[in-house]
């Protein structure tokens, strides 16, 4: 029986955009060429370009897409009644989980600071996300200094769970965060 290619969902655009999501983030966005974007999405290297003007283009939709799901994911595990110290906890812990199950590779924003920091729409988006982390920090602990504290603290567990390979670097983090956490 001859083998069959599995239907393509979703729009051209769509497709570029998860071809995106998998590709810079698992391999790198230097070293993803618009060849492998585009055969990964299955559609050409024109289709490729009336959906973005460039690969620059399509970076900063690729982080666009990554700091919606951040919002999401911060408003989603949030519990506004619990106390402060547990909604920062929930954070770190949420984190700790991605790497224990595998489902984590770095911070797809801290790789694009490295890997495009000329590209400067890229880089407001990774602003942006910085912003929106901070803020969401400091409405749980309506402490400014502390919400940034807590933000370095966890995007150097970020980098060191990389380089260990482990969650143990994101548990001690989120210990340490817990106690700038305002009583």
């Amino acid at each position: 029986m001859p083998e069959t290619t599995p239907p393509r969902r979703g729009t051209a655009r769509e497709r570029l955009l998860a071809a995106a999501a998998e590709l810079f983030y698992g391999d790198g966005i230097n070293t993803t060429g618009v060849e492998a974007l585009a055969a990964k999405a299955g559609v050409t290297k024109a289709t490729l370009y009336n959906n973005f003007r460039s690969k620059d283009e399509l970076v900063v939709a690729y982080l666009r897409d990554k700091l919606e799901a951040t919002r999401v994911s911060l408003a989603a595990r949030d519990d506004p009644g619990a106390p402060a110290v547990d909604r920062v906890a929930v954070i770190f812990g949420a984190l700790a989980t991605d790497i224990e199950e595998g489902r984590f590779d770095g911070c797809p924003f801290a790789k694009a600071a490295v890997e495009v920091p000329t590209n400067g729409a890229a880089m407001a988006v990774v602003r942006e996300h910085h912003d929106v982390v901070v803020g969401h920090l400091t409405g749980i602990t309506a402490d400014a200094e502390a919400a940034e504290t807590i933000a370095m603290i966890y995007d150097g567990a970020i980098i060191a769970a990389k380089a260990t390979g482990t969650a143990g670097p994101v548990v001690r983090a989120g210990e340490a965060a817990a106690r700038l956490v305002p009583a």
